[in-house]
């Protein structure tokens, strides 16, 4: 088979959801001219979904063999940029079905005149996060990351409202330093290896420049991934971007981020020297994501700033398990980033299908009632913010508990207290016993309060209301048996 057969056969799945984005936006250009602007959006996000699906569908023929790749062969064609593997093919399914899930709550409240443009980024930031996922190049990860970028960036302006616009500039201005950061610290990975493939790193012995490129690195991912002091831009960004754009930059973007940690990190296990720099750069980093992000969440009442600053302490949980630096912690953080999309992209529906029809941000007052005029999603939205807070038996305390344990068995034996990661461990249980009290406040606002909200009487479309179960029954389905996930993670 000639080599270009393979790579067309390998980017199937990007080819039908590209095609699907410029179907999106000839269709409204052409048949949809003068037409309402909410059949606009409908018919764009219906377009982009069937996109989705048979990009869904040729994935699933990809892992099931019925499309003849051959993996190794490709991996050397590519110079490491598609690696298709179990793991990384599992990775951007889920990131695709994420982004079909998304497709209803796009179509429900029209925020811009621009409706198939809007369609189209949310596709081409998918295409991006699945080739950041299959990506082990230095380069070809890079361009696919700031693919996702600039189309989070440009989404984020679309609604026409000036505080939109401000939270966009800033994103923009933020993301622009960290790609210089992370640009910077890729060349000098670069330079130490001398490869861009990080399939073929050798054993390099510890340099001041590899721990100041890991430095660099981490400044630049701690961005995408809203770690702190790198976290400035996403409050803003959560409460003023459109609410599908910003609970796809709190679930699809967190997960392309962490998993582009963790390849940049991989090479660096085993190398001589790297364990102790490593080890205290992340671990200062996890400690400023938890505390800043905690303290931050507990004076919010407007609720997307509330999961904004939730997604802040959260990052710096994740990091536990990274500081770890093994192949368990690894793979429970990437468990955990699954688990924490899945119920931040949960929570994200519920606040856009009964808020985004009011008009203005969605307050903590607005949901008052809601467990008697919406039962069936207070509930749903019960088990995002318990697995979200890490209560038992919902994915996110599995989560915790195999990011726990993956901190400890990394040293297992220490001498005072200072060594191994049992303080960072017990900092997040600290973390996580305070972040109770702004979730408490979430349910209580939908389940003890007796005034009814204005957010509870609006109407949610059955398609809505399908993307929130489905999404509340993989929580849970994900915290009553979470092996087959943490085995197929553990491949990657």
């Amino acid at each position: 088979m000639m080599p270009h057969d393979q790579i067309l056969y390998a980017l199937l799945p990007e080819l039908l959801v590209v095609i699907a984005l410029f179907g999106a936006l000839g269709w409204d250009y052409t048949r949809l001219r003068g037409c309402p602007l909410a059949e606009r959006f409908r018919k764009s996000a219906w377009i982009g979904g069937l996109g989705l699906a048979a990009g869904l569908g040729a994935l699933g023929l990809q892992l099931a063999g019925v499309l003849p790749l051959d993996a190794t062969r490709l991996e050397g064609l590519t110079h490491g940029q598609l690696v298709l593997n179990p793991a990384t093919l599992g990775l951007k399914a889920l990131l695709y079905a994420l982004g079909l899930m998304l497709m209803p709550l796009a179509a429900r409240h029209p925020v811009t005149l621009q409706a198939s443009e809007y369609i189209a980024l949310l596709l081409l930031s998918t295409v991006g996060m699945g080739l950041v996922v299959t990506s082990r190049n230095l380069l070809g990860a890079f361009v696919a990351l700031e693919l996702v970028s600039l189309s989070l960036y440009a989404l984020t302006a679309l609604q026409h409202r000036r505080a939109g616009a401000e939270a966009a500039l800033k994103y923009f201005t933020f993301g622009g330093v960290s790609s210089g950061f992370l640009l910077f610290g890729l060349s000098h990975l670069y330079g130490t290896w001398g490869t861009l493939d990080l399939t073929q790193v050798g054993v390099v012995n510890a340099t001041p420049v590899l721990v100041m490129a890991c430095l660099f690195v981490l400044v630049g991912l701690g961005f995408k991934i809203a770690v702190a002091p790198f976290h400035f831009w996403a409050p803003d960004v959560y409460q003023c971007a459109p609410t599908p754009v910003a609970g796809w930059v709190a679930s699809g973007s967190k997960i392309a981020g962490v998993a582009l940690l963790l390849a940049l990190l991989r090479p660096l296990l085993g190398q001589p020297g790297m364990y102790q720099p490593l080890t205290i750069l992340l671990a200062t980093l996890a400690t400023a994501g938890m505390v800043w992000g905690t303290l931050g969440a507990l004076r919010q009442t407007n609720v997307k700033r509330l999961l904004a600053y939730s997604a802040v302490a959260n990052a710096g949980v994740l990091l536990v398990a990274v500081a770890a630096l093994s192949e368990t912690g690894w793979t429970a953080a990437l468990f955990y980033a699954v688990v924490y999309a899945l119920a931040v992209l949960g929570a994200f529906a519920v606040v856009g299908a009964m808020c985004d029809g009011l008009g203005r941000d969605a307050e903590l007052s607005d949901f008052h009632g809601c467990w008697r005029a919406r039962p069936g999603i207070a509930v749903a939205f019960f088990i995002f913010v318990l697995s979200l807070a890490g209560i038992p038996p919902l994915a996110g305390f599995v989560g915790k508990f195999y990011l726990f344990f993956a901190a400890i068995e990394a040293r297992p034996v220490i001498d005072s207290w200072h060594d191994g990661l049992y303080w960072l461990v017990a900092l997040a249980l600290m973390a996580s016993v305070v972040a109770l009290y702004y979730y408490l406040k979430l349910l209580k606002a939908f389940w003890v309060r007796e005034d009814i909200g204005p957010a509870t009487q609006a109407p949610v479309d059955s398609a809505v209301k399908l993307v929130i179960f489905l999404l509340a029954a993989a929580v849970l389905v994900m915290g009553l048996w979470p092996e087959p996930t943490l085995r197929w993670l553990a491949g990657l």
